[in-house]
Formats: structure tokens, C-alpha cells, sequence
């Protein structure tokens, strides 16, 4: 459940995201937010059990570095999880995770484009989509194709970002109401970049493009979870990097002094600096959708 999430599989950025240097941060991301993935997956795995469902293969769409893939692997314990991703990086570090965590033997890697492979995929009782699906043109399209790899009673587990990632800082930072400008600004640096995809449609809400891709909604739900400050090294290099992100991607669409107020927290250097300072926390909020295919 990347913050970054850029890693997805799509023709839109799997090059340009296809380094053991981005794999490792990513997975690193992963490993900060790991709560928030447990929570997310737990709720799955209560749906499973409330539907009667018996979970015996997995497909992981847009897996990036595996953290999901490996914990969906622990919390079904007889499934094989098929870890799909188009960056071969990216599966190099979901197969050495999966190695390191005593689950390789049930977490099986696969080259492939989402959505353009997936029909290459074969049947699942459960896919996994985290952070992935807006970085397809269109989303609607790719909910029906995954719907088609779902046995009947099989259920999807859609993971959307809820708000901005935002790190929580103790002491007043920058102009009032700054990381309120910042969200508004990332939303239409998000607008823009959707519209720039391949093939780019206009999205509806998700409970919406479920619907017309043949789902009726499970549970619906937002999670959230705060790392208090102080931050360890893990989360405090994330929380860096985020940063650095906020100023590539917003320029243009932010304010330039805001953009500007984040120099001294991305600095090692600075007193100020998110690498140094003990008041800084982190929120991420996820929302989950989880879908059983409707009948027809």
C-alpha cells in the first residue's frame, strides 16, 4: 500500500519505476504502513470467512515489491498468491521478500501488464488491487476484466487512497493553512495526471464503477493510521521522500512558497529537518472497497 504507488504495471510508468533503488523504497514504504495493510487485509479475510469463501489462489495486481503479497500469503495460509507486476524490479524484491518471510514456496511472481495480461492470469477466489487502478486510463473497464477472473463466489479487495499522505508536525510550520493548500494542490496535480493517461476516460466513485463492473459492495470502509512522533529512521526517510515528491509533482500547481516552506524539512542538514526534528508523526488513510461479482 504505497504512498509512492507509482509502480503499478501499466504501460503508463512501469519503466520509469523499474529500479532496485524504487523497489527498495517502495517496499521500505510498505514496511512503515504495514499496520494499515494487516487492518486492510483483515477485513478481507473477515469477508471471506462471512461469505464462505475458501481462499485457495490469490492474484496481487500491481504487487510492486511484495509486501502485500506476502502478507495476504500469512493471513491465507493454504492459498497461492500470485504476485503480478510489469517491472521486473519490482518482482525481484516481491520474490526475495517472499524468501526472507518463510512464504516463497506459496508467493509466485508474474511478468505481466495490468490490465492488458490479465486475462493470461486465470481464476482467482480473491484479487487484490492496492493503490494501482488510478494509474489506468480507465478504471471501469479494468473492474470488469478483473470481475471476469473472480470465481463466482470469489471477492476484490480495492485499496484507494483516502486522503493525501500527511505528516503531522507539532509545531507551526509554514504559512497558515499550508498542508490544506498542499491537499488542494495534489488533487489537481491528480486530475491532471489522470487525464494524462493512455486512454484516459472520465472516472466515476468507486462504490459506482464497482457497480457497473458487476460488483455489489462487501464493505466499505476507511482506515487510518498515525505513526507518532518521534519517528524511527524508516519512517522518517519516507517521510523525506514523500516530501521531495510533494515539490516535483506540485510545481506548477502548488503555491511556490509553500513548495519553497518544505526545503528545511527535507534538508539532513536543518534543525528542521524531518531527519532530525522529534515532533514530526505521519497519517495515511486508506479506503477499501471490498466486491463480490453480482449475478447477471
Amino acid at each position: 500500500m504505497s504512498e509512492h504507488s507509482h509502480h503499478g504495471t501499466g504501460p503508463f510508468d512501469h519503466h520509469a519505476f523499474d529500479s532496485p533503488e524504487i523497489a527498495t523504497h517502495t517496499e521500505l514504504e510498505g514496511e512503515v504502513f504495514l499496520d494499515l495493510l494487516s487492518r486492510a487485509v483483515s477485513v478481507l479475510a473477515a469477508a471471506c470467512a462471512e461469505s464462505g469463501v475458501r481462499v485457495g489462489r490469490v492474484l496481487d495486481l500491481g504487487c510492486g515489491p511484495g509486501v502485500a503479497s506476502c502478507r495476504l500469503a500469512e493471513q491465507f495460509g493454504e492459498a497461492t498468491v500470485v504476485a503480478v507486476d510489469g517491472s521486473p524490479a519490482m518482482l525481484e524484491r516481491a520474490k526475495a521478500r517472499a524468501q526472507r518471510l518463510g512464504v516463497a514456496s506459496r508467493v509466485e511472481t508474474r511478468l505481466a501488464e495490468f490490465p492488458a495480461d490479465l486475462a493470461k492470469l486465470g481464476h482467482a477466489d480473491v484479487a487484490w488491487v492496492s493503490m494501482a487502478l488510478h494509474h489506468l486510463g480507465n478504471e471501469a473497464d479494468a473492474l470488469r476484466q478483473i470481475r471476469g477472473l473472480l470465481e463466482p463466489a470469489g471477492l476484490l479487495g480495492l485499496v484507494e487512497r483516502a486522503d493525501p499522505l500527511r505528516p503531522l508536525v507539532a509545531t507551526d510550520f509554514g504559512r497558515p493553512g499550508m498542508w490544506d493548500r498542499l491537499d488542494a494542490a495534489w488533487e489537481a496535480w491528480f486530475s491532471d495526471m489522470r487525464a494524462g493517461l493512455p486512454g484516459a476516460t472520465e472516472s466515476d466513485d468507486y462504490p459506482a464503477m464497482l457497480r457497473h463492473g458487476g460488483f455489489e459492495l462487501v464493505a466499505d470502509t476507511i482506515i487510518t493510521d498515525v505513526v507518532a512522533a518521534p519517528l524511527d529512521a524508516p519512517a522518517r526517510r519516507v517521510t523525506q521522500r514523500y516530501l521531495e515528491g510533494i515539490q516535483e509533482r506540485l510545481a506548477g500547481f502548488a503555491d511556490a512558497a509553500d513548495l519553497g516552506a518544505l526545503d528545511l524539512l527535507i534538508d539532513d542538514t536543518a534543525d528542521e529537518s524531518v531527519i532530525r526534528r522529534d515532533d514530526v508523526g505521519l497519517r495515511a488513510t486508506r479506503h477499501l472497497y471490498v466486491a463480490r461479482p453480482s449475478e447477471r
